[in-house]
């Protein structure tokens, strides 16, 4: 049976899509605010989440977040009023299912968490796969053919095997977590536990208890002994994201945890020594709110020995078509089928667009156009209007624009691999003919 988890703080309208989920069959479980319902997913597996976005206290985008950022799988569809129509696109590109407006039509919600169940039934196939093969780590892996993109990769692979501070800023969707797990995996606590947290998905009462742990009673709901994220990160490494949405107590706690490397639950008197080493990341100026006293500079200094910056898409356009490539053979696999590859037509369209939400916005949308293809046929119909009105022409043509990133994306490659042009074009997969013949066309050098 299909486990719903429902989230209204209007009541009545909770009731009443509560009575109407059960009558059609989907164990439900309903919650009037985000930190009940965080509650019931720690004790509780849900396919789908179905949540408002403006609630009191902690609100849907940031419950989105929470969940994307600790069950991935679980799919969320958002209910959105009618003036709040830009929060809802927002979500999607985050990691949203989907979303409606309010009042949704009942038949069109029921159907929507239906087709949401389904993926998340595929997606929890493909994970077991996954931890039996080795396509776990290919999920993880950083993939740019680009310069900046394999700079940070190799700057990522050479701190791992130290023991310093990281600081990893860019802005959101562009890879940091995937950067962070890099670091871990090539330093020498690589077999030892990679503990994430999202610090701006959880208020602070909450925040205290995930990162150091609670004892029972410490608070209402506290059943148990909860064990915290630096105590579980004990001898591996621990990547607090999105580390400027701490609250400068917050700040002051977390310094003394880094200096002393002990702390003590919520509740509770133990004393806990905790071997971890700390990865940080933002999408937030650090350095200004230091000058603006609204982040603490010892605190700066301390997680920020070496920093990575992370340049967003729109700056390594050619990172697209491989990201595409990799993207496909993920959903091929997931989705357990033959998915045709993009052709210039998509790529011209994809290369013309910023891509505010970067990379992950890239992988929703191929995720979704692999999903909807019918015989594995990747339809432009998929793609939302503000990327294909992108592509419009302004002052040069779409191909021109085409031709522009395929000269970038030969002569980075070419430079990865020393201006090797059989290298490069195995890496293509085109014929070295081919590649010459395209080398003298843009009149590129090697």
């Amino acid at each position: 049976m299909t486990k719903v988890l429902l989230i209204d703080d209007d009541k009545k309208l909770l009731d009443v899509y509560e009575k109407i989920f059960q009558l059609k069959g989907f164990d439900v479980t309903a919650c009037s605010n985000a930190m009940e319902a965080i509650s019931e997913m720690k004790t509780k597996e849900f396919s789908v989440v179905v949540s408002d976005i403006i609630m009191p206290r902690m609100n849907g985008i940031h419950l989105l977040e929470y969940v994307k950022g600790n069950y991935p799988s679980t799919e969320v569809i958002m209910l959105t009023a009618e003036g709040s129509i830009k929060g809802a696109v927002d979500a999607v590109k985050k990691g949203a299912f989907s979303y409606l407006v309010k009042p949704a039509d009942i038949d069109e919600l029921v159907s929507m968490v239906g087709k949401a169940a389904e993926l998340y039934r595929i997606k929890s196939e493909n994970t077991i796969l996954k931890g039996q093969l080795k396509d776990k780590e290919q999920d993880r892996a950083f993939i740019s053919v680009s310069e900046t993109g394999r700079r940070v990769y190799d700057m990522a692979c050479k701190i791992g095997k130290t023991d310093s501070s990281v600081l990893i800023t860019g802005e959101t969707g562009t890879g940091k977590e995937i950067i962070a797990h890099t670091i871990h995996k090539n330093s020498a606590r690589a077999d030892k536990p990679f503990i994430c947290i999202n610090c701006g998905a959880l208020n602070e009462n909450l925040i205290e208890s995930e990162l150091f742990g609670s004892e029972k009673g410490a608070y209402t709901g506290a059943e148990k002994r909860h064990i915290g994220k630096f105590e579980a990160a004990d001898g591996g490494t621990i990547f607090l994201d999105e580390v400027g949405e701490l609250s400068l107590n917050m700040q002051t706690r977390l310094l003394r945890v880094l200096q002393e490397k002990e702390f003590s639950r919520v509740g509770g008197i133990e004393t806990i020594k905790s071997d971890f080493r700390i990865i940080t990341a933002t999408n937030r100026n650090l350095k200004k709110e230091v000058e603006e006293k609204s982040f603490r500079d010892d605190l700066y200094y301390r997680i920020s020995i070496v920093p990575i910056e992370i340049p967003p898409l729109r700056s390594r356009k050619e990172d697209i078509k491989p990201l595409c490539e990799h993207f496909i053979r993920q959903y091929e696999a997931e989705l357990k089928k033959k998915i045709a590859p993009i052709d210039e037509e998509f790529l011209g369209i994809f290369c013309c667009y910023d891509w505010p939400g970067n990379v992950r916005e890239l992988k929703n949308i191929i995720e979704r156009m692999a999903v909807l293809a019918e015989d594995g046929e990747l339809s432009v119909s998929c793609i939302p209007e503000e990327i294909i009105s992108s592509a419009a022409p302004a002052e040069e043509s779409l191909k021109g624009k085409t031709k522009e990133f395929e000269k970038q994306y030969i002569i980075s490659v070419l430079a990865k691999h020393g201006g090797s042009v059989a290298k490069a074009a195995e890496e293509m997969q085109i014929a070295k003919k081919n590649l010459y013949r395209k080398l003298n066309e843009y009149e590129i050098k090697y």
